[in-house]
């Protein structure tokens, strides 16, 4: 069964304790197309460049 997806552009940081950490933001939303395979992706920023990641759409009391 295919699932609405979360698009999360990560990126990475140090924090003050020198470790590296990742950070997560949403950017979009991923939704299954009816007749074919695959997504149509729905991005609510422009010029973001990195790491994209599909993920398995949250409710907002679990985030």
């Amino acid at each position: 069964m295919d699932q609405i997806l979360d698009v999360l552009n990560v990126s990475t940081y140090t924090d003050k304790d020198g470790k590296e950490q990742r950070n997560f933001i949403r950017c979009g939303v991923a939704f299954p197309r009816k007749n074919e395979k695959g997504y149509v992706l729905k991005l609510d920023v422009q010029n973001m460049t990195g790491d994209y990641l599909l993920s398995p759409k949250k409710n907002r009391q679990e985030s």
